[in-house]
C-alpha cells in the first residue's frame, strides 16, 4: 500500500485509515491457549498483518495482539513467553491489548525476553491502566527500534462522556527508512458494546487529525470484538465509508 501524498499537501476528507483485518469483519485477536502439549504451549495464531510499503522498497509489518489476561502467571511461563517472543518478533510494530497487571512488571519482561533473542532490539510504550470495573487492561505497543521511530509522547483518547470501556491509545510513529508516518490508533472494545464503540471511532480519528494537522495516514487497530453476534458485519457503520478508505 503506497504512500499517496507527502506533507503539506492538501489531503482534506481523504485521509487514509487503514483498518486492520477489515475492522468491520473480523476482530484481529492472537490467542495463546493455556493448555501445554508435549512441554510446549499451544498457540492459536492469525497472522494476516497489514504490510504497509513505504517510499523506499521496504515494507513495514504491523500486527494487533490481544495476549488475554497478560500479567505475571503468564510472564513467569518461559515456554509462553517464548511462543509470544516469536510472534512480535515477525512485525516492525505490535499493538497489544489486555495487558492485566497491577504490578507493572510483566511487560518489561516480554520485552527483555523478546530482546533477548538476538538481533534487532525492540523497545515499548504503554498506557494507562483503563476500564469500568476493577478488572483493569493496559495497551502498549512493542516496535522495532532498527526499523520504526516514535515520535513524541502516545496519550490516551480524552474521553468524558465514557463511549469507550477502555479508550483508545494512539501514537506516532516513522519509518527509519523511507519517507513514511503514521499515527496508530489502537481499541480493544467490550463485547457487550462493540456496535457503539466501533460506529464512534470516527470521532477518535477526527480528534486525532486534529492533533496531527500534516498527517494523513491513521490506522486502526485492535481487538475490536468485529465478529461473531457482537458487531453486524453487513450492517450500516460510519467507517464503511469513502472517507476512511
Amino acid at each position: 500500500m503506497r504512500k499517496r501524498h507527502k506533507k503539506g499537501q492538501n489531503i482534506g476528507l481523504r485521509f487514509m485509515v487503514f483498518v486492520l483485518l477489515a475492522v468491520l469483519v473480523i476482530s484481529y485477536t492472537y490467542t495463546i491457549a493455556p493448555n501445554i502439549t508435549d512441554g510446549q504451549p499451544e498457540a492459536t495464531v492469525t497472522p494476516t498483518p497489514v504490510i504497509i510499503t513505504p517510499d523506499s522498497d521496504s515494507t513495514i509489518k504491523l500486527a494487533a495482539f490481544n495476549i488475554q489476561v497478560f500479567g505475571v502467571t503468564k510472564a513467569n511461563k518461559p515456554e509462553v513467553m517464548e511462543v509470544l517472543s516469536k510472534i512480535i518478533r515477525n512485525y516492525d510494530i505490535v499493538a497489544v491489548q489486555e495487558i492485566r497487571d497491577a504490578s507493572q512488571t510483566a511487560l518489561p519482561a516480554l520485552v527483555n525476553a523478546v530482546n533477548a533473542m538476538g538481533g534487532s532490539q525492540y523497545d515499548y510504550v504503554v498506557g494507562e491502566r483503563l476500564g469500568r470495573t476493577v478488572s483493569k487492561e493496559q495497551y502498549a505497543y512493542i516496535y522495532n527500534n532498527q526499523t520504526i521511530e516514535l515520535i513524541g509522547s502516545p496519550y490516551t483518547f480524552p474521553d468524558p462522556s465514557d463511549i469507550f470501556h477502555r479508550e483508545p491509545y494512539i501514537a506516532n510513529f516513522k519509518a527509519r527508512d523511507g519517507n513514511f508516518d503514521f499515527v496508530l490508533i489502537t481499541l480493544h472494545s467490550d463485547p457487550n458494546t462493540a456496535t457503539q464503540e466501533i460506529n464512534d471511532l470516527p470521532i477518535v480519528v477526527n480528534y486525532t487529525k486534529s492533533q496531527f494537522h500534516d498527517e494523513g495516514d491513521f490506522i486502526i487497530l485492535g481487538d475490536l470484538n468485529a465478529d461473531c453476534n457482537y458487531f453486524k458485519e453487513d450492517g450500516p457503520s460510519p467507517l464503511m465509508s469513502d472517507e476512511y478508505y
